[in-house]
């Protein structure tokens, strides 16, 4: 049975992430890029080394703590 992922769609600015690769984020952006899209966009802040990113949202492994926006 496929894994329940709904929660990515959920995701909002502010939020602190595990993504897939180890590091910390915080995310700074979260849009969807067309209406046929799985999951969102995220754009974030690596808390490691306070670089930029960006990718979909299934690169996000768990959320480690909401926002409160």
């Amino acid at each position: 049975m496929k894994k329940d992922n709904k929660w990515r769609k959920d995701l909002k600015p502010g939020d602190l992430v595990m993504m897939r690769s180890d590091h910390m984020a915080i995310l700074t952006n979260v849009y969807w890029r067309s209406e046929d899209s799985e999951y969102p966009h995220v754009k974030l802040r690596y808390t490691d080394d306070d670089s930029n990113g960006s990718c979909s949202a299934w690169r996000v492994k768990e959320v480690l703590s909401e926002s409160h926006r």
